[in-house]
Formats: structure tokens, C-alpha cells, sequence
């Protein structure tokens, strides 16, 4: 079921209901569903072109930092073995 203006018009997009005039909480709530659904990422993304080389060093860049931070919990957590090939 889809939601509803007051006046009975359809909702399109993402929206917010402002109650007794706290528009600082509907203006948190709105940041916070736009950062949950990943809206305002893609829009950074397309902002401006990326060549596919630059895209590929920044994907193998996060890989490897992902890589070394599961690395470093291994280690704190006594499952690393220096011998062992991963």
C-alpha cells in the first residue's frame, strides 16, 4: 500500500512528514534515510566522470584496505598464522 498526502495525492520519491513545526527532526530523519539509502553516494558518484583506469585503482585501493583491516582482527585475535597461505 502505498502512502498518501493529506489531500489524497500519491507520495513520489522519498518524504518526510514535518510535525509541531520541528523541522530540525524531519530534516534529520530525511539526511538519514537518503544516507541509509545510498542516494546520496550515487549522486557524488555521477557528479563528475571517472576514467575506468582511476575507478580500478580506487576499487583495488579499498579491496586492499579491507583486506588489511580483516588481516589486523585475525591477528588480534590469534587466527593469523604467518605460515599459512591466505
Amino acid at each position: 500500500m502505498s502512502k498518501q498526502y493529506r489531500d489524497g495525492r500519491k507520495h513520489r520519491g522519498m518524504t518526510v512528514e514535518v510535525r509541531n513545526d520541528d523541522f530540525g527532526r524531519a530534516l534529520r530523519t530525511f539526511s538519514k534515510k537518503i544516507q541509509d539509502s545510498g542516494l546520496l553516494q550515487i549522486v557524488k558518484e555521477k557528479m563528475s566522470y571517472e576514467k575506468p583506469a582511476v575507478l580500478k585503482q580506487r576499487m583495488k585501493k579499498q579491496a586492499r584496505k579491507r583486506w588489511e583491516r580483516s588481516v589486523e582482527e585475525m591477528i588480534t585475535n590469534g587466527q593469523w598464522h604467518k605460515d599459512k597461505k591466505y
